[in-house]
């Protein structure tokens, strides 16, 4: 019998979060099965991961008969319905849907009735950034009720911020969730995936290479820097080339340097060979505005000094622990300016010291604590 099925939207290889609260649980003795959706690529059914079972829904049989976008929101929409129908199959004692998408499929499951965790890691339906609004994002607006009456039913809700938290309780009407804090674990060992520029002073950036991140001003203000400053994005995305194109037009093509993906232990070890982190995030859409992002706890656990955005959660932290500058992200020169104070050695070297104190001090080892206490209560065993 299952212990914990959790339920995701994503094929879960590089979802940090997912990963890390699986491991946890299964580490303490439970029998895991973490359900995830592949729409395109070709992966084993079953895998185990981490200490936990993986098991991935494919719709295989669609993809050369729905191509495009559209064909792969329908494929996805199908997915949901395999999802479902393997949560129903588990027959576990505690399930666990990670974001709204995974509260639906549990909905899809008619599995509001069994014990279950709602794990928000953003508010779902507050992250439209550009004014329009798609047709699937239309027809998930009409399914916002079902995040309240569904979170209202379930045994604890989580999230990942304390803002987050205060917003989530007053919109869902629900107890106050529990906060856990994307932190990276230690305990697991890593390696630097990738080599940087040598003879350069770099600023690095993690995560996918997209909109809300302020990607196109961060390379803006390399026009703004010395020519021993340089700039490194780890990841992928539909921004890559328009980024290339504009370091390129710029004169600064030679200091931009892009670089796939680390797989999710070797993330921090591969930031680690820079000398500083930006976490720029857009806060035009309420989400992205009360965020605190993976790449924020991976510059720490990578020991680094951090150029932000004075969005409330990592403001809070970039403050309590002095670990670098605030900076406007909408502008190129302010970027410039905050990268230029943080450089100064002076300041360089007490960013870092700090930065390695915020290190010991910012880990999964203690978040995993009142995750594990609360399974131990869901389970009715002790902690």
């Amino acid at each position: 019998m299952t212990d914990v099925a959790m339920i995701v939207h994503n094929t879960v290889f590089s979802d940090s979060r997912v990963r890390r609260e699986a491991a946890s649980l299964a580490a303490r003795g439970w029998r895991v099965l973490v359900v995830g959706i592949a729409v395109s690529g070709d992966f084993p059914p079953e895998t185990a991961l981490d200490g936990f079972t993986l098991r991935l829904v494919q719709p295989r049989f669609l993809r050369r008969r729905l191509p495009g976008k559209y064909g792969r929101a329908l494929r996805m929409f199908i997915g949901y319905a395999l999802a479902a129908r393997e949560l129903r199959r588990a027959q576990a004692r505690v399930y666990h849907a990670h974001d709204f998408t995974g509260l639906l499929m549990l909905a899809l499951a008619g599995l509001w009735r069994r014990v279950f965790v709602y794990d928000s890691h953003e508010l779902y339906f507050d992250m439209n950034l550009s004014g329009g609004i798609t047709p699937t994002q239309r027809l998930f607006g009409l399914l916002r009720p079902l995040e309240k009456w569904m979170a209202q039913r379930a045994a604890a809700t989580l999230t990942v911020g304390e803002e987050l938290a205060d917003v989530l309780a007053r919109t869902l009407a629900i107890p106050r969730p529990l906060v856990l804090w994307n932190a990276v674990d230690h305990r697991i060992p890593g390696q630097p995936e990738r080599t940087f520029p040598t003879g350069q002073r770099l600023i690095v950036h993690s995560g996918g290479i997209v909109v809300a991140r302020h990607l196109p001003e961060l390379v803006a203000a390399l026009a703004y820097l010395p020519e021993d400053v340089g700039l490194v994005l780890i990841g992928s995305g539909p921004l890559t080339e328009a980024l290339q194109q504009q370091a390129a037009a710029q004169g600064t093509a030679r200091r931009l340097t892009i670089v796939p993906p680390a797989a999710v232990h070797n993330v921090a070890p591969t930031l680690a060979l820079a000398h500083a982190a930006a976490v720029l995030i857009a806060s035009g859409a309420t989400s992205y505005h009360l965020a605190l992002p993976n790449k924020f706890f991976e510059a720490v656990a990578a020991g680094l000094p951090i150029i932000a955005s004075p969005i409330p959660e990592v403001k809070a932290l970039v403050e309590r622990y002095d670990l670098g500058v605030l900076c406007d992200p909408t502008d190129p020169a302010a970027i410039a300016a905050a990268i230029q104070t943080l450089l100064q050695p002076d300041n360089y070297a007490r960013y870092r010291a700090n930065a390695q104190r915020a290190r010991a001090e910012l880990t999964w080892e203690h978040e995993e604590q009142k995750l594990v206490a609360l399974y131990a209560r869901l389970l009715e065993e002790k902690p």
